[in-house]
């Protein structure tokens, strides 16, 4: 039997990911811990289901689903961190969930989804952490009035299997508690700060000292000893309480924030925020110099 063309439509697509689940195995036991989990996905499929979205697939950990309006799936976002949040046992075992979601079209065929929105999705959700949600200026834009004051620009990323920068917002679920611990920086929250250490010393980058330059060349702020890192590779900027990362180097600059799954930057910028490291021209695992900073405030 002949099998159906793909359809193409445009839809919201989100994906959800939980963080920790690994270490719930090593700390729970299999049979407790695959409780827990198991009641994390159902609470996932509920809130998509609640909103009317439809759920593609479930993913490891995780899932993905469509919706065919934007706030619909914002109300799934804030929904699933809610339902997440209040498990009894998820605050105790600082189990949390990622989660992002683009606007574009689709093609559709049988119960699956595919094409670019859906690669957009899964990066994106890649980038956030337990507390906010990375959304994409495509799905932002068509957010209802009611979202709009929970919406904040963020730079243009590059993401991985994408040919063009994705315009980005990160969307905050306030419900959470986490909220502020995760984001390290908010405006009514006092002296905002960020400490860089490296070879001992430590630097404060903040209102009264903007700038930090870093690299191999000796007159930057912080050099850096790896051969594979850049005379004037990257620079740490205050700008308008947040903390700016811009690369110039050759083979890019890798970032790890706690919690968040390592990428890497080349020749861009990116907010960067909480508790992370800094490695210069490849992976922190495989760096000989790595710079360590927390986002205060």
């Amino acid at each position: 039997m002949k099998a159906s063309s793909p359809r193409s439509r445009e839809c919201a697509v989100l994906f959800a990911d939980l963080v920790g689940s690994t270490q719930l195995y090593e700390r729970m036991g299999d049979t407790a811990a695959f409780a827990l989990i198991d009641r994390c996905l159902g609470a996932m499929r509920n809130a998509v289901e609640a909103s009317s979205g439809r759920v593609i697939k479930m993913t490891g950990d995780g899932l993905l689903a469509t919706f065919r309006a934007c706030d619909h799936a914002a109300d799934t976002t804030l929904g699933i961190h809610r339902e997440i949040s209040d498990l009894p046992l998820a605050t105790h075992f600082a189990l949390g969930v990622r989660t992002g979601f683009h606007f574009g079209p689709v093609l559709e065929t049988g119960d699956d989804v595919y094409g670019e929105s859906v690669n957009i999705a899964a990066r994106l959700s890649e980038l956030a952490s337990h507390g906010r949600a990375i959304v994409s200026t495509e799905a932002a834009v068509r957010l209802s009035e009611h979202w709009q004051h929970k919406v904040r620009p963020m730079p243009p990323r590059v993401v991985k299997g994408v040919a063009r920068s994705v315009e980005l917002c990160e969307l905050r679920c306030e419900h959470s508690d986490d909220v502020t611990h995760i984001g390290g920086l908010t405006a009514s929250s006092g002296k905002v700060e960020m400490r860089v250490y490296h070879g001992g010393r430590v630097w404060l980058l903040g209102p009264d000292h903007p700038r930090l330059r870093l690299g191999r060349d000796v007159e930057v702020d912080i050099m850096v000893k790896d051969a594979r890192a850049s005379r004037q590779h990257c620079d740490l900027e205050y700008r308008r309480d947040r903390f700016i990362l811009t690369d110039r180097s050759s083979n890019g600059t890798f970032v790890t924030i706690e919690g968040r799954q390592e990428f890497a930057l080349t020749r861009e910028e990116v907010i960067i925020d909480g508790h992370g490291w800094l490695a210069f021209g490849s992976p922190r695992s495989a760096a000989s110099d790595v710079v360590e900073f927390f986002c205060l405030g």
